[in-house]
C-alpha cells in the first residue's frame, strides 16, 4: 500500500514538472524596429525544461548553436523551417544564423543559472572575430546575464 502511494506522488509529481514547462518563441527576422538580421528576442531567460520554438521570417534563416553548456547537446534548425527545440541542461546558450553570422545574427538563451560564464565569455571572444557589423549586438545580449 505504501509502495502505490509512493508511485501515486512520483508520478504526480513528474506531471506538474511537464505542467511547469513553458515554450517561448524567437522569431529569425530578416527586419524589423531593431534593425536587420536579427532574433527577436536577442537575449531569453529560460528554466530548464522549457522549450524555444525558433520561427524563421524566410528561407534564409536558421538558428544554429555556437556555444552551449558541458553536456548539452548543440542544435541546429533547418534552414526556413520552424523549429522547437527543448533545453534541459542549465547555463548560457549562444546560437546564430549561419548565413548572417557575419551581419550579426546572434541570440543568446539563459537557462537558469550561467553555470558556463566563463566558457561562455571565451565564447563571445571567438565569435566576436567572425562578426563584421552589429557587433554590439553580443556584447548588450551578454550584459543581461545575471
Amino acid at each position: 500500500m505504501i509502495n502505490r502511494k509512493i508511485l501515486a506522488v512520483v508520478a504526480l509529481m513528474a506531471c506538474s514538472a511537464t505542467l511547469q514547462a513553458a515554450e517561448h518563441t524567437v522569431k529569425l527576422l530578416t527586419s524589423s524596429a531593431n534593425g536587420m538580421m536579427v532574433m527577436e528576442p536577442g537575449y531569453l531567460k529560460i528554466a530548464s525544461g522549457d522549450s524555444v520554438k525558433f520561427v524563421p521570417s524566410d528561407a534564409s534563416h536558421n538558428a544554429s548553436a555556437y556555444s552551449v553548456p558541458t553536456g548539452a547537446a548543440k542544435f541546429n534548425t533547418p534552414m526556413g523551417k520552424t523549429e522547437t527545440v527543448n533545453f534541459t541542461n542549465e547555463g548560457v546558450y549562444i546560437y546564430n544564423c549561419t548565413p548572417h553570422l557575419t551581419l550579426g545574427m546572434v541570440g543568446v538563451i539563459q537557462v537558469g543559472s550561467a553555470v558556463n560564464i566563463e566558457q561562455t565569455n571565451t565564447a563571445v571572444a571567438q565569435l566576436s572575430t567572425k562578426i563584421m557589423m552589429n557587433k554590439e549586438r553580443l556584447a548588450s545580449y551578454i550584459a543581461q546575464i545575471k
